[in-house]
This record gives structure tokens, C-alpha cells and sequence, in this order.
């Protein structure tokens, strides 16, 4: 079994692909428009002491405190375990495993090709997994 972990899973979620994967889930017309408006030209500063720094334009992440940030990261990653072809794959938030029963060298294999096969998703999708 082999523990995965998102690296900055929340602030990593692309926005482009978050709305494409939206679109993929039949979201459309004025809800896509809204999502859209939700994510696009978020714009960020710090504040210390009384001194602001300007204000940047968020290009990832979904918005952390809100109702919606676990859901649309949930929507995000929700195809993960399709990306293995051999082992299972269960998630919960931005922690998920891979395993599946190794009884033969051969399985050793099939599970390293959805090792693989999870990292090609993790870099297709911009989230990166942790590796300490």
C-alpha cells in the first residue's frame, strides 16, 4: 500500500482546469458563468502592521474558508482513481492510497504502472504529490 498526499492540494487547483472539468460534469450557462466569475480575477494582498502590499491576481487554489473550496477541490481530484488501470484507488479530501494484492512479480508490476499512471494524472492536472 502506498500512502499519497497532495503537496498544497487546495492552493494548486488550477482554475482553467477546474472549470474544464466543470464543463465536464455538464456544468453550463449561467452556473458555468458564475463559477467562472467565482474563480477568475481573485485577487490577493497581505497586510502587516498596517503596511498592505499590492494586490495579486490568483491564478490557482480554490478558496479556502468558503463552503465551496472543499467541494470544487472534491470535484477537482474526484477522477484520481480512474487514472489507475489495476489497483484501487480510494481518496478522501487530498489523501488517497494505491494498493491491490501482490501475490506474483507481475503484480509488483501493474502496481507500479499505476503508480505511474497516478503521477502522469498529478502532472496532466498541475497537483503534485508529496514526496517526503
Amino acid at each position: 500500500m502506498i500512502y499519497l498526499n497532495f503537496s498544497k492540494a487546495f492552493d494548486s487547483v488550477s482554475h482553467r482546469n477546474l472549470l474544464l472539468k466543470l464543463e465536464q460534469h455538464v456544468v453550463s450557462g449561467s452556473l458555468m458563468s458564475w463559477f467562472s466569475d467565482y474563480l477568475n480575477e481573485r485577487r490577493q494582498r497581505v497586510v502587516v502592521e498596517g503596511v498592505a502590499s499590492s494586490f495579486l491576481t490568483e491564478t490557482s487554489g480554490v478558496p479556502q474558508g468558503s463552503v465551496l473550496g472543499p467541494l470544487l477541490f472534491l470535484i477537482y481530484a474526484n477522477d484520481l482513481p480512474n487514472a489507475a488501470n489495476h489497483s484501487i484507488v480510494p481518496m478522501f479530501a487530498d489523501d488517497s492510497k494505491c494498493y491491490r494484492e501482490i501475490s506474483q512479480p507481475r503484480d509488483r508490476d501493474l502496481l507500479q504502472s499505476d503508480l505511474n499512471l497516478l503521477h502522469r494524472w498529478s502532472s496532466t492536472w498541475d497537483l503534485k504529490f508529496n514526496t517526503n
